[in-house]
């Protein structure tokens, strides 16, 4: 089974990783941050505008008050003065009800609570004692009044203002006052509604017994309020703002003033979620917005990156291929813009320079072999050990000359040695200068290839089999050569491990014939 080996991540590669990461970051968080600050700036906003605008109405609501009683106040002044005169208090009573259109009935009372005049008089309670909630209060009070919500003796929802009437010399004659219709159209829906906002905001107006007196919903005025915050804050005299739920449940937001001449509450208030609607749109309008600038970021980061691995990368390739003799001129090429790349070209270049310093030594004090001029074992070993310490690939050519005693055998030893320095100066010519041919023992060579894949070391040694087979040597004739090849490869094996192998196709070699080249353990 193949076993796939996970490559390591670049450096371009992990610094575009943390850069996404970090943009992605502080993107997410700008937008955080964003809609945190919008979401309570929108709510902040609602907040104060339904507090000013239920602060509005509320003033507008006492101005319509300050106003009638003002009314009422003359009329009362002058039926103090004519309080016999029937065609006084008729008059007045008529223009009260017509000219202002602020009332909806007029009725002046003496000061026991019997009716001297109404108008318009269509119940005909002239004469009558009125037992209503309104007016017994106003008169046991004796001052201007505004009652609360209550139902008349028509069965009509009202309010009653009065002013109270007080002769020249101080006595109390009783009181002139207007009934203002609540379920009916009154100059008091028409100050509450000219308020009206379109927009989901809305006002509603509770007495001091928490009935409704205005609400946009007409089927619910009459209706009494319980556990309203806004409304109980409102009837303490206070003026806010507040978040709350309304009778379905609905987060509100809600402001709040007093109408302290009658003690209302004024209630303005907007769904939580229409103002926040608009929130979705600007963050998506946020969004859109920055990416571009996002994506400019990226794109510049990532062209730092580039050309700061860049450098880096071309010294990795190189340091991948110290051995080759091209690599301190790719080394001297590189352009080291900064101080670190620098710092490591110099240290490739150094490590390069004393390696090959190193086999070179060992190539010349190697030249210990008086027949072939080939490096002996000892040089061999040398050298093994120090690509073992450099950690570099390298392919081994273990080669032997077939039959080689029937050479001695047939035409002596010197003819043998004469077959011997021809294989040595084939190898010594097949090879380059950072490579290593070795006489290991007999008629066996070792050929070192440093920095060489398993299939170009095949390929040289297939070139080295057919130029010995080629070769015409004196006295002998043609020789062949058998050959196993191994490689090191990126694993840390020993070279003892790589020249067994080597040794074991060889012998393949051997047994399949001979003249040939073997590179794998296949049969």
């Amino acid at each position: 089974m193949k076993r796939w080996s996970r490559k390591p991540l670049t450096l371009r590669v992990l610094i575009l990783v943390f850069v996404l990461l970090a943009a992605l970051a502080t993107l997410g968080n700008s937008l955080y941050v964003a809609y945190t600050v919008q979401r309570s700036a929108l709510i902040h906003s609602t907040l104060e505008a339904n507090r000013a605008y239920a602060a509005k109405v509320a003033s507008s609501i006492s101005e319509f008050i300050h106003s009638a009683q003002r009314n009422l106040a003359f009329s009362a002044n002058i039926l103090a003065a004519h309080q016999g005169d029937h065609a006084v208090l008729r008059a007045e009573a008529m223009r009260l009800q017509s000219q202002d259109t602020y009332f909806n009935s007029i009725a002046v009372v003496d000061a026991q609570g019997k009716v001297l005049e109404a108008y318009p008089d269509s119940l005909q309670i002239v004469g009558t004692t009125l037992r209503s909630v309104g007016v017994q209060q106003a008169l046991q009070l004796k001052r201007p009044t505004v009652s609360q919500a209550y139902v008349s003796i028509a069965g009509n929802l009202v309010v009653f203002i009065s002013q109270p009437i007080i002769s020249p010399s101080g006595e109390y004659l009783g009181l002139v006052g207007g009934s203002v219709y609540i379920l009916k159209q009154s100059v008091l829906h028409t100050i509450i509604g000219s308020h009206f906002h379109h927009e989901g905001t809305y006002a509603f107006v509770a007495d001091a017994n928490r009935r409704l007196l205005h609400h946009p919903e007409a089927q619910r005025v009459g209706e009494l309020l319980k556990d309203n915050p806004t409304v109980e804050s409102a009837l303490r005299g206070e003026t806010g703002s507040m978040e709350v739920q309304n009778t379905q449940g609905m987060e509100m937001l809600a402001g709040y003033a007093q109408v302290p001449e009658a003690n209302w509450a004024v209630v303005a208030q907007k769904p939580r979620d229409l103002s926040l609607a608009p929130l979705g749109l600007l963050m998506k309008d946020m969004f859109f917005g920055l990416i571009p600038a996002s994506l400019l970021g990226v794109l510049l980061i990532w062209g730092g990156a580039l050309l700061i691995t860049r450098p880096l990368r071309q010294l990795a390739y190189s340091a991948e291929r110290l051995s080759a003799p091209e690599t301190p001129g790719e080394l001297r090429a590189i352009n080291t813009w900064y101080r670190e790349a620098a710092a490591i070209r110099q240290a490739l270049l150094t490590g390069v320079g004393l390696m090959q310093q190193k086999l070179g030594r060992l190539s010349q004090e190697a030249q210990s072999d008086a027949l072939t001029g080939l490096a002996n074992r000892r040089a061999l070993s040398a050298a093994l050990i120090t690509l073992e310490q450099s950690a570099l690939p390298y392919a081994v050519l273990l080669l032997d000359i077939d039959h080689f005693k029937q050479v001695n055998d047939s035409w002596g030893h010197d003819a043998g040695d004469e077959a011997l320095r021809q294989v040595a100066s084939v190898l010594r010519d097949s090879s380059r200068a950072e490579d290593l041919a070795c006489r290991s023992g007999g008629e066996e060579f070792v050929l070192l290839l440093p920095g060489t894949s398993l299939e170009a070391a095949r390929s040289i040694a297939e070139r080295i089999r057919e130029t010995v087979a080629g070769t015409l040597i004196p006295q002998v004739g043609k020789v062949t050569l058998s050959i196993g090849v191994a490689e090191s490869g990126g694993t840390s094996r020993p070279s003892d491990a790589v020249l067994k192998q080597a040794d074991q196709r060889l012998y393949s070699a051997k047994q399949a014939g001979r003249n040939r080249v073997v590179s794998s353990d296949a049969p």
